[in-house]
């Protein structure tokens, strides 16, 4: 159970984050431009798109999933995710289909972005469930933090390994389809092992004496039950959009920064980025694991109020350098990591049971699509106007916001799990 629960996990991430690793190279074939960095801009604009289309996806399947079937909707994601990474990675460009290649593209990340809408939410509601009491946050830190990053580790080698074996300029012109193919190809193992998962979750939720935990017998009132507990929703946004800032700028914002406007040598930029990946993997679990040995809500904000140095961190990249970008990934992202490793842990435990796939779904797409989709690109451009010291500043505010309003919800009773 936990290799179809963490697998499909773990996929989603290496398709989602293959598009933004790959951002640099595919954008000339699809937007392009006599300006490098305008034509890189383009095609983090439709990596943002895919983004906003969750908040949507994340509305009609969450409250599918939480009365209906958990195993149905991550079943429809997973497809989803291996049949339009395949697409992608056998379209034609903008030189044989002109404009019309841009806007498949496009489409196609909104499909990925409907698709997996609910996927987190059904992911982190399960895991809660399957959890051993007083491990949950270890078991949370197992498949929402060590499968997550073997997602953005996997992505991250495989881009390694194409640049490093394809000769010198092939990586522009066709190789970047690769990792789309791997992509797609490892979706058809996971599909088949998802199919093995049960329905716990609906089972216990039918019989439950709690009203707030009890399945809801129509989509009506799993919204209205979601809005009873509205400011809990708030705090999940938060808790997972900042991070998102932090995740977003350091495995594709940087590196894009690092390829494209810096022209580092990709090889390197993907090895730092990998490296970066194993410490993550390696910590999940216990990061999770001394949230239940010291609180969540302690854990949460010892790491969150870390994230705001780390964030100042990056402005020592202001130039080419792979030591410098060495130093910025590996440092900051120890700290990225660790709050990765934890943020799922903690949106789970502000909502009830019997809405949880909803409000975990609904609070991440909303959290990822306003904070995260936008990060990559904020950087970019930030970066390309001089004004790159505006995106730390940005990132650390929304991060003490963050903290600010979970422990308000704390402190109004909607922790229900580990606190």
């Amino acid at each position: 159970m936990t290799a179809g629960l963490g697998g499909g996990v773990a996929l989603e991430w290496f398709d989602w984050n293959v598009y933004g690793l790959m951002a640099a190279f595919l954008a000339p074939h699809f937007f392009p431009s006599d300006d490098p960095v305008t034509s890189m801009l383009s095609a983090l604009a439709v990596f943002g798109a895919g983004f906003f289309a969750r908040p949507i996806g994340a509305a009609i399947l969450g409250p599918i999933a939480d009365r209906i079937s958990h195993k149905r909707v991550m079943l429809i994601s997973i497809t989803t995710m291996a049949v339009t990474s395949l697409i992608i990675a056998a379209m034609p460009t903008y030189d044989s289909i002109g404009v019309a290649a841009s806007v498949i593209l496009l489409a196609l990340r909104l499909i990925q972005g409907l698709a997996t809408g609910a996927e987190a939410g059904v992911a982190n509601a399960i895991a809660i469930e399957l959890a051993p009491p007083g491990k949950q946050g270890q078991y949370l830190g197992l498949i929402s933090g060590t499968f997550i990053q073997a997602g953005i580790f996997g992505s991250s080698l495989c881009a390694f390994f194409v640049s490093a074996a394809v000769p010198d300029g092939a990586l522009s012109d066709w190789a970047w389809r690769i990792p789309f193919l791997v992509g797609g190809i490892l979706g058809v193992l996971v599909v088949y092992l998802r199919a093995s998962l049960p329905e716990t979750l609906i089972e216990r939720a039918m019989h439950s004496k709690d009203e707030l935990d009890r399945v809801q017998s129509s989509t009506g009132d799993v919204w209205r039950a979601l809005w009873k507990v509205r400011f809990a929703l708030l705090a999940v946004i938060l808790v997972i959009g900042s991070v998102q800032i932090a995740n977003y700028a350091w495995i594709t914002g940087l590196p894009n920064l690092a390829n494209g406007s810096y022209e580092e040598n990709s090889t390197w930029v993907f090895a730092i980025t990998t490296g970066m990946g194993i410490v993550w993997i390696v910590s999940a679990p216990y990061i999770g694991k001394l949230a239940d040995h010291i609180r969540p809500s302690r854990a949460f904000t010892i790491m969150r109020l870390l994230l705001v140095p780390a964030f100042f961190l990056m402005l020592l990249y202001s130039g080419p350098g792979l030591g410098v970008f060495s130093l910025v990934m590996v440092l900051g992202g120890v700290v990225v990591g660790f709050n990765m490793s934890l943020y799922n842990f903690i949106a789970v435990t502000l909502m009830p049971k019997a809405i949880r796939t909803t409000g975990v779904a609904v609070g991440y797409a909303l959290g990822v699509s306003i904070f995260g989709g936008t990060s990559s690109y904020l950087l970019v451009w930030l970066r390309s106007i001089d004004m790159f010291w505006v995106f730390p500043v940005y990132g650390a505010i929304v991060a003490l916001i963050s903290v600010a309003v979970y422990r308000e919800a704390k402190r109004r009773g909607y922790v229900r799990v580990g606190d």
